[in-house]
C-alpha cells in the first residue's frame, strides 16, 4: 500500500515536495533569482512531470538584467540536455522604463480611475492629487528610485497602455497553476533600496489576494542593508518606512486595523510568511580580506560577493528536500500549519535568516595551512554570531533552526555543538526552548557557514529599524513622501501620525480625514510588542480555550445511568 504525501504532512506523515516559484524585484531581488536559476535542485524537481517552475525579474531599466537573463537561457539548455520539457519553466524579464514626465503624471492623476478597477466602493476622494509631487524630476534607469516614485511606475505598467506588468503576473500565475503539486511563492527584494520596496507592496498585493486568491503561500523575502552598502542605503529612511509597512501586514492586530478601513484586498499579501535576510556577518567577514588593487573596484567586488553569497545561502536552503525544509521552517511561525493548528504571533511575525559565514577561500587562511588555524578561525567567527546577527541586545524566542554547510574535513559535528551553545546562550528562553540542527556536506572544502533561522523578531528587535529611523526624523515632509509607498495612492502617509485621530497613523497627504486603525506609538516603536512569540502565543491560546466546551461531570456511573 502506498501512503499519500500530503500539503500539510498532518494526516499522513508524508510531505508532499513542492514547486519552488520566485520573483525578483529590483537589483538585490534579482540576485535571489540568479541564485535559484544556478541551483541543481530546481532542475531536478522539475525532472517529475508533475512539477513547473515560474520565475520573473523587475526592475525599472535592464542594465542589471543581463546575468540573470543569460542564467535562465542556460536554464534552458541544461533542461533541454536532460530531456525535460521546456514548457515547464517559464521566466519573464520585465524592465520597465522610465517614462517621460508628461506621461508619468498623466498615470498619477488617474489613480483613482485605477483604484475603481479594484474597489467597486472605492471612495472618489474630491481632494485627490499626485502622491509624487509634480516638480519631482524623474531620475534616469539606473539611479535610485524613492518608493514612491517606483511605487507610480509600477502603477503605470500594471493599469495603463497595454498593461504589461497585468499580463506578466496572470502568464506568472498560470504557470504556478499548471503544476500537480503544492506550490510557494517567494518574492525577493531589498529593504534599503527604493524600486525593490516600492513596488513589492502592490506587486504582493496583486499576487496574493488578486491572482492567486490566497490559495498558494507567498512568501516575502527582505534583505537588509548592511554596513558596506553605499551611505544612500545602509539603514537608510528608505528601510524605516519599508519596515513600517511590512509591520502593518505582517501583525494581525495592525493589518486588521488597515483592513477596517480601507477594505479586505488589503490584507497581507504574504500568506506564507516573511523573512528578514541579515547580510551583515557575510560582508564583515569577507571585508577581513585584502587592501591590495583600486579601493572603488575592490568595493563593488566585495558588495557583488556579498550579496551573491547571501543570495546562494538563501536559496539553498529554499530548496532543500523540493522545498520541504523551506516549509517546515515556517511552521513554528504559525505561517504552513494547518489552520487548525496556527496561532499568530502577530507583531513577531519576522522570521530572521541569518547567513553566518565563517571562512572564505584566501580569506585569513590559505588552501593547505593547518588545520588548527582553520579550526581557530572558525571559532572566532562562531563567535561573532551575536555581534554580526542584527538584533539587539534581550532578544529572546523560544525555538532556532541551524543548518551548518561545511566540508566532511571541517569537522561538522564541532560546528554544531559550537552553534547550539551560542545561539542557545544568547537568543533562546530558559525553558521549553527547541534548537533543530542539520548538517549538510558543503561542495567548497574551503568554505563553511550556517544559516540561522530564528521566527518571532518584530521590527523593534532590529537595530537597523532604530538607526533607519533616526535618518528618516531627520528629513523634511515632501522628502519623507517620497520614501512611502503601501497605502499613499489612497491617502494615508503610514509613518506619520494621523491629522485628525489623535494616537493613530496616517497623515492624509491631501488633509483630509484619511487614517488608519494603527497606534502611532506602536508603529514608531515607543510602545514595544510583548517581550516574546511565547508570551504572544500563550495570551492567543488562552483567549482560544474560552470558546472550549467542558467535558461533562460526574462519575463512569452516573453517565452510564444518563445515557441508559
Amino acid at each position: 500500500m502506498t501512503t499519500s504525501a500530503s500539503m500539510y504532512h498532518s494526516g499522513t506523515g508524508v510531505q508532499s515536495p513542492h514547486c519552488i516559484h520566485a520573483i525578483g524585484i529590483g537589483r538585490t531581488g534579482m540576485a535571489y533569482i540568479e541564485a535559484l536559476l544556478r541551483t541543481g535542485e530546481i532542475e531536478d524537481l522539475l525532472d517529475d512531470p508533475r512539477a513547473t517552475f515560474a520565475a520573473m525579474v523587475v526592475d525599472i531599466g535592464d542594465q542589471d538584467m543581463g546575468v540573470v537573463s543569460d542564467y535562465a537561457h542556460s536554464f534552458k539548455k541544461r533542461l533541454e540536455s536532460r530531456g525535460i520539457p521546456a514548457d515547464r519553466f517559464n521566466y519573464q524579464a520585465i524592465a520597465l522604463p522610465v517614462p517621460p514626465k508628461d506621461e508619468f503624471f498623466e498615470g498619477m492623476n488617474r489613480t483613482r480611475e485605477y483604484l475603481k478597477l479594484e474597489y467597486p466602493r472605492y471612495y472618489w476622494n474630491p481632494n485627490f492629487e499626485s502622491y509624487v509631487p509634480h516638480k519631482y524630476q524623474l531620475p534616469a534607469a539606473g539611479s535610485h528610485f524613492p518608493r514612491a516614485v517606483a511605487k507610480g511606475i509600477y502603477a503605470n505598467a500594471y493599469y495603463a497602455g497595454e498593461r504589461p506588468l497585468d499580463h506578466a503576473l496572470r502568464q506568472f500565475v498560470a504557470q504556478v497553476e499548471k503544476a500537480a503539486l503544492p506550490s510557494m511563492v517567494l518574492v525577493a527584494f531589498g529593504m534599503a533600496g527604493g524600486t525593490g520596496s516600492g513596488m513589492v507592496v502592490d506587486l504582493a498585493r496583486h499576487l496574493s489576494n488578486v491572482k492567486l486568491g490566497r490559495r498558494i503561500p507567498v512568501i516575502g523575502v527582505g534583505q537588509l542593508s548592511h554596513s558596506g552598502d553605499p551611505a544612500e542605503y545602509y539603514n537608510n529612511a528608505t528601510q524605516y518606512t519599508t519596515m513600517n509597512d511590512l509591520d502593518c501586514m505582517l501583525d494581525d492586530d495592525k493589518n486588521a486595523g488597515v483592513t477596517a478601513v480601507w477594505g479586505d484586498l488589503y490584507r497581507s499579501p504574504f500568506t506564507g510568511g516573511f523573512f528578514v535576510v541579515n547580510p551583515e556577518q557575510s560582508w564583515q567577514r569577507l571585508t577581513a580580506y585584502t587592501t591590495t588593487g583600486e579601493k572603488e573596484v575592490r568595493q563593488n567586488f566585495k558588495q557583488m560577493v556579498t550579496n551573491r553569497f547571501v543570495a546562494d545561502s538563501f536559496m539553498r536552503f529554499a530548496v532543500l528536500e523540493n522545498g520541504r525544509v523551506l516549509f517546515r521552517a515556517l511552521r513554528p511561525a504559525g505561517f504552513t500549519g494547518a489552520p487548525h493548528e496556527t496561532v499568530s504571533a502577530k507583531a513577531r511575525n519576522w522570521t530572521l535568516f541569518d547567513p553566518a559565514k565563517l571562512t572564505h577561500p584566501g580569506v585569513q587562511v590559505l588552501p593547505g595551512e593547518a588545520g588548527s588555524k582553520w579550526d581557530a578561525v572558525i571559532a572566532q567567527w562562531i563567535d561573532f554570531v551575536p555581534k554580526y546577527s542584527g538584533l539587539k541586545d534581550g532578544f529572546k524566542t523560544d525555538y532556532a533552526e541551524i543548518h551548518v554547510h561545511a566540508s566532511r574535513d571541517m569537522n561538522p559535528e564541532f560546528l554544531s555543538k559550537a552553534f547550539n551553545e551560542v545561539v542557545t546562550k544568547n537568543y533562546l528562553l530558559d525553558s521549553e526552548s527547541t534548537v533543530q540542527l542539520y548538517n549538510h556536506e558543503f561542495f567548497d572544502t574551503l568554505t563553511a557557514y550556517a544559516d540561522i533561522i530564528l521566527p518571532g523578531v518584530a521590527k523593534t528587535d532590529l537595530i537597523g529599524f532604530w538607526e533607519s529611523q533616526k535618518v528618516y526624523d531627520k528629513m523634511d515632509w515632501e522628502s519623507k513622501l517620497n520614501e512611502h509607498a503601501w497605502l499613499i495612492d489612497i491617502g494615508p502617509m503610514l509613518s506619520e501620525p494621523a491629522i485628525r485621530f489623535e494616537g493613530m497613523a496616517g497623515e492624509c497627504i491631501w488633509g483630509c480625514a484619511c487614517w488608519v486603525v494603527v497606534p502611532y506609538d506602536q508603529l514608531r516603536g515607543d510602545k514595544l510588542p510583548p517581550p516574546n512569540r511565547k508570551v504572544i502565543m500563550e495570551e492567543g491560546i488562552a483567549a482560544m480555550t474560552k470558546t472550549v466546551v467542558k467535558t461533562p461531570g460526574g462519575d463512569a456511573k452516573k453517565l452510564a445511568k444518563a445515557h441508559a
